[in-house]
Formats: C-alpha cells, sequence, structure tokens
C-alpha cells in the first residue's frame, strides 16, 4: 500500500519494494520470557537510520525503537526485544530512512505471542538443505497440521504439505528452492498459529 503526505513545513515520501529487497526482519518468540526478539542486518552503508514499528492489525503501525546508524557497521546485526507483545498476532516492520525526508517500509512480518500451540523451533538457521521444526507445547495440537513455505519476493508457494496433530518433529528437504527469503506458516485447522520468516 502506498501513502502520500505533504505538510509546508516538509514532505516525507513512503513506499515500498526496495527496502523489501535490501533488508530482512527477522522475528522469533521466546517461550521463556515471553518476549519477541527482532534482529536485521545493516546491509547498505547509505541507510542513515531505522525506526521498528509494531501494529496489532497489519494495519496502524506504531513506533517501537529507533536507531541511528553513526555508530553501526556494515554486516552488524540490529536486534531488540519487545518484552511487552500482545497476545496473539503481532506485526512488525522498519522504516529505512537514506535522507531525513525520505523512508522505505519491508515487507511486515507476523508474530504470534503467548498461545502454546506457538511453541515451534526452526532449525538451522540459516536453513540449509533440510528445514527442521520441531514442537515443544505442553497442550495437546487440535487439529491437522499444514506446513507452507512461500517465497517473500514472488509470493510463490513452494511447499505445501499436510501432517497429523500427533506429529512433533518434522523435516522438510529444501534444497529444491533456490536463495532467498521465505516465510514458513503453521495452520493447525484453518488457523495461523506460528509464521517464522528465514533466509536459505
Amino acid at each position: 500500500m502506498k501513502n502520500f503526505s505533504f505538510l509546508i513545513a516538509c514532505s516525507i515520501f513512503y513506499h515500498t519494494g526496495l527496502a523489501q529487497k535490501n533488508i530482512t526482519l527477522t522475528a522469533l518468540f521466546e517461550k521463556t520470557t515471553i518476549t519477541n526478539k527482532l534482529r536485521w542486518q545493516h546491509v547498505d552503508e547509505n541507510i542513515t537510520s531505522y525506526t521498528l514499528q509494531s501494529s496489532k492489525d497489519n494495519l496502524f503501525f506504531n513506533d517501537i525503537f529507533s536507531k541511528k546508524t553513526v555508530t553501526v557497521s556494515k554486516g552488524d546485526f540490529i536486534k531488540f526485544a519487545d518484552s511487552k507483545p500482545a497476545d496473539g498476532k503481532n506485526y512488525y516492520r522498519l522504516k529505512i530512512f537514506r535522507s531525513k525526508t525520505f523512508y522505505e517500509t519491508t515487507v511486515p512480518v507476523m508474530l504470534i505471542s503467548g498461545n502454546t500451540e506457538n511453541a515451534w523451533v526452526i532449525y538451522p538457521v540459516p536453513v540449509g538443505a533440510v528445514l527442521n521444526l520441531q514442537y515443544n507445547g505442553n497442550g495437546p495440537i487440535n487439529g491437522v497440521i499444514t506446513i507452507v513455505i512461500q517465497s517473500v519476493s514472488s509470493g510463490t508457494v513452494f511447499t505445501k504439505i499436510r501432517l497429523a496433530s500427533t506429529t512433533r518433529n518434522i523435516a522438510i528437504p529444501v534444497s529444491n528452492i533456490g536463495r532467498g527469503t521465505y516465510d514458513i506458516r503453521i495452520y493447525i485447522a484453518t488457523e495461523v498459529v506460528w509464521n517464522q520468516r528465514f533466509i536459505k
């Protein structure tokens, strides 16, 4: 979605596209501390600052963290821990500034917090030839499990598999997909209970 805002004092141009290709925002829910951990890599020296935003509905975003790149070297990872995530779906995105009047946003990342069915772990990271998922929740899984792996850049669905609700360890061969950034989603019945972005 593209927005344009013009003020007499200053104008800010907002658009998506370029930032999605250059910056990858990853998010992980840590069950023991009930914390959403966000991180991204500083790969462009022309970027002057970042602002991390959060949303409960993927429509209205609030600034929760800002970082100037004066003391950040190219290749460094910038991290932020959201210790007060909403119970359920949380959306995060980055505003990337290359000047005072121009910024881009990344594709929002959705993360589910506080649900026992959300206790999934993905490894290894970065992902190799095989992507492994492990369920560490205490409660039962109430419904058929569906796994979907989708390209962030093109939207192409590369993998869609269905598994029994008793499944706790899942190994998915991903050697057939190329290098890039992907979203993996876990559905229980028709409800998304876990979402993670990964790089291959």
